[in-house]
């Protein structure tokens, strides 16, 4: 962790060199035969100054000091590869093992969820209705006469016969047979069949889509009634009369008098919310003037939400019946279409749970060729051969199967063998099929999770190839590995702190070690200055403030410790603050505001400033002298880089910074 923090404590330093450009290029500084050159400076400061548009406006002498740290920068790397470290193992390991953690995260970002969630994100601004025929075998009809009937049927409603009589004749949709099919409205990521979405965003308004479309449930032919704009949701009044009177009596003649009556006044221009109020029956929404507040499509009833999602903003709907009665509808507002940012949580559920499982099996499928997968068929049938008996469990290491095959191996990636074991070990700490018998269905299910995941972090390893934000990520965390280690050998490790030598450097600098004036007090909190006055007036009679906090103090957090704060500096709160007014320990203060409500305060104990001891100052001191001598100890190793490398820099070169 210590590590990670500083690595990343040093990357903003680290910049990245471009490709030499046409022409001259300025140098503004120099050490041994290497150079450093005004574009890369640029780069180099545009990337730690908050970009390019904020470093033109930059001053010299901010250049000049950036300069200074980016000779630093660049004697630290030249150290680094005079030192091996490009060439050490264990440092190789780590940015192997960067590159393909980070890049099988961002490889499989860019080629499947990027894309798809901005499709995603595009497809959800339509919305459509549609109406759907619905064939599925049955004793009567099987697969292929099912095939047959749709193809004949898609024909027919081709060559003009109406569908909504196909559907009542055919369809096998209990729900939407009687009303042409009609499944509503719905949008991208609503209609758990990808087949089924698909086929409705490719076919025009007012046609069916050509083919049979398979659901998993069997087969649908697919009409677009409606395409329009999606509302993402609104927000409505309405007024609602029941059929039933007060007497819970059945009146629907009556009811629809009622609101006949109230539309006419809202006509003749009566306030909505007003009619609301005084007439509607549906009592929670009646007192907020007829306001439900926002809705979606299709969480209100069938009748009230087609009438509601037509009307503009201000508009009154005509009267719509429902199960509940008659209402009238008023859109008060709708909701913009949210950016892409704010639906990016939604757009990535909806893609894993629809999309992403077989999108990430037609990429594999991809890399076994682009990475020359090859499964050794003679391997798995001898694992299938010699398994018998044997569990998914951590028993195959002692198994008869491990022995005969483990070493043996069962696949290869770009001419990579890997054994047997390999996929056992993955099986086992996946918890895959723990404690079932191997069969042929699980070793192929598992065998292609597993080569799976390893195509994609070996392409990982060659990603930065491809993408130039990942190669740079990757040389970022590259240099960050080897000044690490720089710091770690030069500085960390040559630091020697004791007790002595920190009480020595207390000694030296205890002016700079001390504490302001403090107050020690305890606090009674109250929501309300009525409890609080009670309180005080308690507290001014002598009743124990401990006791008093135990029955009225409303604060969390100080229960263990009645009220206590502890030693705090006087100007730190107006807690403290109103303690430090008070003259004489043991006072406590009138009812005062504070923290949205209403504080009294009993002062314990002043502390004037002073020095701090040295316990009190220990931790601050170590932690002071460690940083001294961190600086102390970088110091001189550059000095000593600089020695070797007598660099030059050029500063008067730096005005040229962002000229062109």
């Amino acid at each position: 962790m210590y590590k990670t923090r500083i690595i990343l404590l040093i990357l903003p330093l680290i910049i990245f060199i471009s490709c030499t450009p046409q022409g001259q290029r300025t140098i503004v500084g120099e050490y041994g035969d290497y150079k450093i050159y005004l574009d890369d400076f640029e780069k180099a400061y545009a990337r730690n100054s908050g970009g390019i548009e904020k470093a033109k406006t930059d001053s010299l002498s901010s250049y000049q000091k950036f300069l200074d740290l980016y000779l630093n920068y660049k004697l630290k790397l030249r150290d680094a590869e005079v030192r091996g470290y490009t060439k050490d193992s264990d440092m190789q390991k780590e940015l192997h093992d960067y590159k393909m953690n980070i890049g099988s995260t961002l490889y499989l970002n860019d080629k499947l969820y990027e894309p798809n969630m901005l499709k995603l994100y595009e497809n959800r601004k339509t919305e459509f209705r549609a109406s759907h025929i619905f064939l599925t075998p049955d004793s009567t009809m099987n697969v292929d006469k099912v095939k047959e009937l749709g193809n004949e049927l898609i024909k027919r409603i081709q060559n003009g016969e109406d569908f909504a009589t196909l559907a009542k004749q055919y369809s096998k949709d209990p729900y939407t047979k009687n009303i042409g099919g009609d499944v509503y409205y719905f949008t991208a990521g609503l209609v758990n069949n990808t087949n089924i979405e698909d086929a409705v965003y490719a076919t025009e308004l007012g046609k069916i889509y050509p083919e049979l479309v398979y659901s998993g449930a069997g087969y649908h032919i697919i009409k677009i009634t409606e395409k329009h704009p999606r509302r993402v949701s609104i927000s409505v009044e309405h007024i609602l009369i029941p059929f039933a009177d007060s007497t819970g009596k059945a009146d629907t003649v009556q009811a629809l008098k009622t609101i006949q009556d109230i539309e006419l006044k809202i006509k003749n221009g009566a306030n909505f919310g007003e009619m609301a109020f005084k007439y509607s029956k549906d009592k929670g929404s009646a007192e907020q003037r007829g306001f439900i507040g926002a809705i979606t499509r299709g969480r209100t009833a069938k009748e009230f939400d087609e009438a509601a999602f037509k009307l503009k903003k201000g508009e009154v709907s005509p009267i719509v019946k429902t199960q509940f009665g008659f209402h009238l509808i008023r859109l008060v507002d709708e909701s913009p279409y949210p950016t892409y940012e704010q639906e990016k949580e939604n757009l990535k559920e909806i893609y894993d749970r629809m999309r992403y499982k077989k999108d990430y099996d037609q990429l594999v499928e991809k890399l076994r060729k682009e990475l020359k997968y090859s499964l050794n068929s003679e391997t798995f049938a001898k694992i299938m051969a010699n398994s018998d008996t044997t569990k998914i469990a951590e028993s195959y290491w002692k198994s008869k199967l491990q022995k005969s095959v483990g070493n043996q191996k069962l696949f290869s990636i770009n001419d990579k063998s890997y054994p047997c074991d390999s996929l056992f070990a993955y099986m086992i700490s996946h918890n895959i099929s723990i404690n079932m018998v191997i069969n042929s269905a699980i070793l192929e299910e598992s065998l292609k999770a597993y080569s799976g995941d390893l195509l994609i972090k070996e392409k990982a390893l060659t990603y930065d190839n491809e993408n130039p934000e990942f190669a740079k990520l990757v040389d970022e965390y590259e240099k960050g590995i080897y000044l690490f280690q720089i710091l770690e050998e030069e500085v960390w490790s040559k630091i020697s702190i004791d007790s002595a030598k920190i009480y020595s450097y207390w000694e030296q600098n205890k002016q700079n070690y001390k504490w302001n004036n403090r107050v020690e007090f305890k606090e009674i909190y109250c929501h309300t200055d009525s409890l609080a006055k009670v309180c005080y007036s308690l507290a001014s009679s002598n009743s124990n403030f401990d006791s008093l906090f135990t029955k009225y103090n409303q604060r969390t957090g100080y229960d263990n410790t009645p009220g206590y704060h502890g030693l705090v500096d006087v100007g730190f709160n107006e807690l403290a603050n109103q303690s430090n007014s008070l003259k004489n320990i043991g006072d406590i203060s009138k009812p005062f505001e504070f923290d949205k409500g209403w504080s009294i305060v009993k002062l314990i104990k002043r502390d004037p400033a002073r020095l701090k001891t040295f316990d009190e100052a220990k931790a601050e001191a170590n932690s002071q002298l460690q940083e001294s001598e961190s600086k102390r100890l970088e110091t001189e190793y550059l000095n000593k880089l600089k020695n070797i490398y007598k660099p030059k820099l050029y500063y008067d070169e730096l005005s040229k910074a962002y000229k062109n």
